[in-house]
């Protein structure tokens, strides 16, 4: 996961090094419905529990950022380390507001104890 994510975000501080502007970490958001298991899957990427989780909705209540560092020791052309690290964003459940039937659409997510 560290490798695509970092991979796919390189452009972002090869844009900002011509800008003039320093490099910083990569920043990756996770947005989902209630109770999908958005924490979790944060918690399984890492391999150990960074972010709470639990079987019941309303657990993740504001936005919170989990650092992941990985250390390769690279050197960029100006002989300074590359930096290797990116943030992962936690998010609380969203419920998008244009459904198309919004009653069902509400049965069916508090069907799933997501509400």
């Amino acid at each position: 996961l560290s490798r695509a994510v970092l991979r796919c975000g390189s452009h972002i501080n090869v844009r900002r090094a011509r800008k003039g502007l320093s490099s910083r970490a990569l920043r990756v958001g996770i947005i989902g419905y209630p109770n999908v298991g958005k924490s979790a899957l944060i918690n399984r990427l890492l391999g150990r529990k960074r972010a709470k989780s639990a079987d019941t909705p309303g657990i993740t209540r504001s936005l919170q950022w989990i650092r992941v560092k990985t250390d390769s020791g690279k050197l960029n052309a100006n002989g300074k380390k590359v930096r290797n690290d990116f943030e992962l964003l936690d998010s609380p459940g969203i419920i998008p507001m244009s459904l198309s039937d919004a009653q069902s659409d509400a049965l069916l997510v508090a069907a799933c104890n997501s509400i």
